[in-house]
């Protein structure tokens, strides 16, 4: 049963972004401000999913005064959304929280066609642009609660061992995933669509970027005619591969939870097996992703084919469930942190990593190794988390610039 009107809390959508709760007469004042537009989607304890604004209060709105621009969601000056106006201020006061994860709670909201706003982004000092995203990315939600955190590391001591996470094994022989998917490149464009069509990476994009697929057999064919070798082709391929993960970001994190997860369990596997490699070729797996020309080699024939390409094909097979059915994910909650920085501290994570951790600028001295070690941490703390709607929060948040950078 709906709560009374009184104690009624409606959450608000707009461009990819979520604002609340806001109270019945925070909303009202909202839309006598004429700041509720008809795109916005809400939602409340009662809704079965996220409503147009203009089929929950039709007359409301068809009465209101012309939305003034102050009455947009924008960014603070931190980086938290809010609402410019008295009803959003009183929102952003208390916190600006996202729509609760339960049962009957919103799941459903198209991504909008840009990037939502980071929460924040690193200065770009040392490292690529990726690792600097990925850190960020994760101390965004995690560094206003940096005391809290350390003190919990402090006062839980230390345990013997972490959660096992278990990596997955390399995919089966004879799904084609071992096949290396940037070689065979020639002056035939029936030869390269055979050897292209071997790989399941190549497979789901011709399925579902047709135009784009057509664009790059052409390319990969003229580049051959010029007498390019297969590693010069390979590398504009896999930059093209990057642009296209890029543009679809937001489809990719509205996938469903197991084809989310995927993602993160290949890109924790293989940041597992890049370790044994050596730090640096895991360091440029993490910062430049199939961009790296050490990765480019590694996908053009060698034992790590298998994992890296299962890990890009999950991508693709994120963004085409979000393509079909498009949804929003609540953002992790302080509470998720905590149990994130208890896990974090079995793992052996001391009160100066947390610190380190929530310092970018002394990350970026830490070296490559370090790099490496702290993010395999902490994507494997989060595969471990039992709790399936707090694994979701974080995952959703952390896979943002694995997709994205």
């Amino acid at each position: 049963m709906s709560a009374p009107p009184s104690q009624t809390q409606w959450y608000l959508a707009r461009d990819g972004q979520q604002f609340g709760p806001l109270s019945e007469a925070e909303l009202a004042k909202f839309i006598d401000l004429g700041h509720l537009q008809p795109t916005d989607l809400l939602w409340r304890d009662g809704f079965p999913d996220w409503r147009p604004a203009m089929v929950v209060f039709p007359q409301r709105l068809g009465q209101q005064p012309r939305p003034r621009p102050q009455g947009r969601p924008q960014p603070s000056a931190a980086g938290t959304p809010r609402l410019e106006s008295e009803a959003g201020a009183r929102a952003a006061a208390r916190g600006l929280r996202t729509a609760p994860s339960r049962e009957g709670s919103p799941r459903s909201l198209a991504p909008a066609e840009a990037a939502a706003p980071a929460p924040r982004r690193l200065k770009t000092i040392v490292f690529a642009s990726l690792v600097l995203i990925l850190i960020g990315a994760a101390l965004a939600y995690a560094y206003p609660h940096r005391v809290q955190l350390m003190g919990l590391l402090q006062s839980l001591g230390k345990f013997s061992s972490a959660t096992p996470v278990p990596v997955p094994p390399a995919p089966a022989e004879g799904q084609g995933f071992e096949v290396p998917p940037l070689v065979g490149f020639s002056a035939s464009a029936g030869a390269v669509d055979a050897a292209l069509q071997a790989t399941p990476l190549w497979r789901i994009l011709k399925r579902e970027f047709p135009d784009w697929y057509a664009e790059r057999l052409k390319e990969a064919v003229a580049l051959a005619t010029q007498n390019k070798d297969d590693t010069t082709i390979g590398q504009q391929m896999a930059r093209a591969l990057v642009q296209l993960r890029r543009q679809n970001v937001n489809y990719a994190l509205s996938a469903s939870f197991p084809k989310l997860k995927a993602v993160a369990a290949t890109f924790y596997a293989n940041l597992v097996e890049l370790r044994k490699q050596s730090s640096e070729a895991c360091f440029e797996f993490i910062s430049q992703g199939e961009a790296s020309s050490t990765v480019v080699g590694f996908l053009q024939g060698s034992p790590h084919v298998a994992l890296l390409q299962a890990q890009l094909t999950a991508v693709f097979e994120a963004i085409a469930d979000g393509r079909s059915v498009q949804r929003v994910y609540p953002q992790p909650r302080k509470s998720d942190y905590d149990a994130l920085a208890s896990d974090l501290m079995r793992r052996g994570w001391t009160q100066a990593d947390m610190q380190l951790f929530s310092d970018e600028r002394a990350l970026a001295r830490a070296g490559a190794a370090k790099v490496c070690q702290m993010v395999h941490d902490w994507f494997a703390a989060q595969l471990a988390i039992r709790d399936s709607d707090m694994q979701l929060r974080l995952l959703v948040d952390s896979l943002k610039p694995v997709v994205a950078g």
